[in-house]
């Protein structure tokens, strides 16, 4: 269904805006959703009118609209700072590219990394399998993998790193022909850099940061794995560019998210899980039919949180990360805000100002009017920081640690519609030259899997296999390369090491010919190879030499 804006309808300025540039685009589509990306931070939709996060894939249903990351907070004269994308009417905040040195960019910078660059990494596997076995036979991937691995960008004009790659003779250099290749996460993943400074800010009217976002998406083809196989991944690595600090940072995320039809849907969050979802208004959905699915943005990970000497206790916050762990100052800040606003041009309605886009990143309307519990969020005599909590809150974080009475949709007596929400993580002082990263997973199914996603998440999250790999090695039976012990084995592996050659590699592989561990460039006799962190099973073990391969199973128990 198309979307209307009722703040702005100006397709004349939609087509001048995507024409001028328009953003290079690919999918995620490894797992049951197929969704769409674009070089300059727009998520999941067509830049006109049609959704495109389509779930279950090949179903043509969609649970998300658009969504795009904000940020914002304030220079040393107290100057606010804002860039944020929503449905381009005016223009846009982000431009493709990397920033120079300086936090500046210019035309040809941004022409040149209008890209995303995406590959699996069976692709990966095969490709280093291939070329570490003398390029033995014919190349098992094709021109298209190829082009992704020769111009992966790990370096930017400048030389400083950018996408991260795994170099394999230690040189610093990113040189694919000789055993280096993308490191990437899950089992698909896109790259991409953007950032705030390519020109005016025309969405917002604010004014440019020095911003780069450095991100990763990915998935997992897990089948078996019900909410890895409904949940899509990003990581953004935001580094500041600017010559000066940005006091009272926030970052947070809009998410536009239809349950197939538009307008008959509820929208809540999880204070407890540090996320925020949408789910239908009504038991039957005109696109998803009954029993309608739910969709969910979880805060993984948020900036570290400002120093201040101690290790905070696991109760200073009800979301954040490596709180209580016994490290001081690693805390890693989570889900501290969540407001819905409407598609009008009330105080609760479509951000307008610069000061708009920044207060709905504080838990505060458009006017300046901070956010009451209860009813429709202006009503109320106590201040919030998180909307329609229902009961995820019972201790009382979004209202100063005193808990109050269920509040959703529902209670307030809500009429179902098109709802948009933001989720933010702050505040945080962000210094320039620092680095700060943000994860978030997009999780179609019950509003709860996202607990599962996120613990997932913080045990860290294995890839599952290829299914149509071979390992594409020579196997020997006899000895004569190495031999090793114990099998089964437990935590570790001996490899004795018996050829006259200087060097070898050694890898192993699971059982569905997926590359879990590599160690190249060893030279001493005797190897000790560390699989405490392999699941158990049955693995193969391979030695090349540069001339010579061999393999041998063995079980981790």
């Amino acid at each position: 269904m198309k979307k209307t804006y009722l703040l702005f309808i100006v397709l004349n300025a939609i087509v001048i805006t995507i024409h001028a540039q328009t953003p290079a685009k690919a999918y995620l589509d490894i797992n049951n959703i197929k969704a769409a990306f674009y070089s300059s931070g727009d998520l999941f939709w067509d830049l006109v009118s049609k959704p495109e996060f389509e779930v279950p894939k090949g179903s043509g249903k969609n649970s998300m609209f658009a969504s795009s990351l904000w940020i914002g907070g304030f220079d040393a004269g107290g100057q606010l700072k804002i860039a944020a994308n929503t449905y381009r009417q005016l223009g846009v905040d982000f431009w493709a590219g990397p920033l120079n040195s300086t936090g500046t960019t210019d035309s040809t910078t941004i022409y040149n990394y209008n890209k995303i660059w995406k590959i699996n990494q069976c692709d990966i596997d095969s490709y280093i399998t291939w070329l570490n076995n003398g390029q033995s036979g014919s190349n098992p991937v094709n021109s298209t993998v190829m082009n992704v691995i020769n111009t992966w960008p790990a370096f930017n004009p400048q030389g400083a790193p950018l996408a991260p790659f795994v170099d394999a003779n230690s040189n610093g250099i990113y040189d694919p022909a000789n055993g280096d290749y993308p490191k990437i996460k899950g089992d698909q993943a896109l790259f991409f850099v953007f950032n705030d400074n390519g020109g005016l800010h025309k969405q917002t009217g604010g004014k440019a940061i020095g911003l780069e976002m450095q991100v990763m998406a990915y998935a997992y083809n897990c089948s078996k794995d019900s909410a890895l196989y409904n949940t899509l991944f990003t990581n953004y690595k935001i580094i500041n560019k600017s010559s000066f600090r940005l006091d009272s940072a926030f970052v947070g995320m809009l998410s536009d998210m239809d349950i197939g039809y538009s307008f008959d849907d509820y929208i809540a969050c999880d204070v407890t899980r540090g996320a925020y979802y949408q789910y239908n208004g009504t038991a039957i959905d005109q696109i998803y039919g009954a029993n309608p699915p739910a969709q969910a943005v979880v805060f993984l990970d948020g900036p570290f949180a400002n120093p201040d000497g101690i290790d905070n206790p696991a109760n200073t916050t009800p979301n954040g990360t490596k709180y209580g762990d016994g490290i001081v100052d690693n805390e890693r800040l989570g889900m501290s805000n969540f407001v819905y606003y409407n598609n009008d041009l009330t105080p609760m309605g479509y951000p307008s100002l610069p000061t708009h886009y920044y207060n709905y990143l504080t838990s505060t309307w458009k006017d300046g009017l901070h956010i009451t519990y209860g009813s429709n969020g202006r009503l109320g005599t106590t201040p919030c920081n998180y909307m329609f909590p229902g009961t995820s809150d019972p201790l009382g974080y979004g209202t100063n640690m005193v808990p109050q009475p269920v509040w959703d949709e529902t209670t307030s007596g809500n009429t179902p519609a098109d709802r948009r929400g933001l989720g933010s993580t702050g505040p945080f002082t962000f210094q320039p030259g620092s680095v700060e990263e943000v994860d978030f997973a997009y999780v179609y199914g019950r509003a709860t899997s996202g607990d599962s996603v996120r613990t997932k998440f913080n045990k860290g999250i294995k890839g599952c296999g290829c299914n149509n790999i071979t390992i594409g090695i020579k196997k020997l039976s006899d000895d004569h390369l190495f031999t090793f012990y114990p099998n089964p084995a437990t935590n570790s592996i001996t490899i004795d090491y018996k050829s006259l050659a200087k060097n070898y590699n050694v890898k192993i592989y699971d059982v569905t010919g997926r590359l879990v561990k590599n160690s190249d460039h060893l030279s001493l006799a005797t190897t000790i190879i560390n699989i405490d962190d392999l699941e158990k099973g049955i693995y193969l073990l391979n030695v090349y030499d540069g001339t010579t391969s061999s393999v041998k199973r063995f079980v981790k128990q």
